[in-house]
């Protein structure tokens, strides 16, 4: 069965208009219809009712919408499989939260694409668990973390840390009363934050962003704890006095005996990965 017979009976599903789904699918509403009556002719039913405007799927439609979308996802599925099979020396899935992806591995990632040819990576921002979690179903090749899981089957590499100090923009502010933008960088920021917070501060945002929190500390007179070498690029960043600097640590993680060790180890000598400044 086409494929997109399916995609396009799925997108009149949810449109309920041809028209709009026609947009969506960047086809004529014409071509629209002749999939609807082909995918129709193939199965011998109807689909959809139409009454002027009010377009409805008839029950055999709604019997058919659950295996369509499970026909359609199968698909991509196997065609990333063998897509990524075909590229598998030069492919590779990185995930990392917000944070890291902010402060250095969009840099890192453009200096691999300038120093190795073909190479194709998918990037991914997630929650940490939801990484691990991949990292250990093996849909996800390679995780730069703050912190390392504690598993046996996971190879993890340190490749250094980033300084971080507690900014404002508020000079002029009262720094014991000062709010806080609150940034998950790991066990030595919590631990900042928890003195920031003993003084009676309170939290003006929770974040995974750091360019989020960077952009917010103006207007709501917080601070927060940020790479230390964003205050060149950003001159009106103010360092918090008396506070300590953070050097965080930063780790490569991956699963021992992955088929993609090699590409990983090789990537990891490009010397633009997380480093202090």
């Amino acid at each position: 069965m086409d494929t997109e017979l399916l995609k396009t009976f799925i997108e009149v599903s949810k449109t309920r208009h041809f028209g709009r789904a026609a947009e969506s699918l960047y086809l004529t509403q014409s071509a629209v219809s002749s999939r609807i009556r082909l995918l129709e002719n193939q199965l011998g039913v109807n689909l959809f009712t139409r009454h002027r405007n009010n377009i409805r799927l008839t029950q055999s439609g709604e019997q058919l919408l659950p295996y369509a979308e499970n026909l359609i996802s199968t698909w991509q599925q196997a065609r990333n499989a063998v897509t990524k099979n075909n590229y598998k020396n030069n492919t590779l899935s990185i995930g990392a939260v917000a944070l890291i992806w902010e402060t250095k591995l969009n840099d890192w990632l453009e200096s691999l694409y300038s120093q190795h040819k073909n190479l194709q990576i998918e990037a991914r921002i997630a929650s940490r668990n939801i990484l691990v979690q991949q990292l250990h179903e093996r849909q996800l090749d390679l995780f730069i973390a703050t912190e390392p899981p504690k598993m046996d089957e996971l190879s993890n590499e340190l490749l250094g840390s980033i300084p971080l100090r507690l900014f404002t923009y508020d000079k002029k502010g009262n720094d014991k009363k000062r709010t806080l933008i609150s940034l998950d960088w790991g066990v030595d920021s919590v631990q900042q934050e928890q003195e920031i917070l003993s003084q009676n501060n309170g939290i003006s945002l929770i974040t995974s962003s750091a360019n989020m929190a960077k952009q917010m500390l103006k207007n709501t007179g917080s601070c927060a704890f940020l790479p230390e070498y964003w205050q060149q690029q950003n001159p009106d960043l103010k360092v918090v006095p008396q506070s300590a600097t953070i050097h965080q640590s930063i780790y490569a993680v991956w699963l021992q005996n992955s088929e993609q060790e090699s590409l990983i180890r090789k990537l990891l000598k490009n010397p633009v990965l997380v480093v202090d400044e």
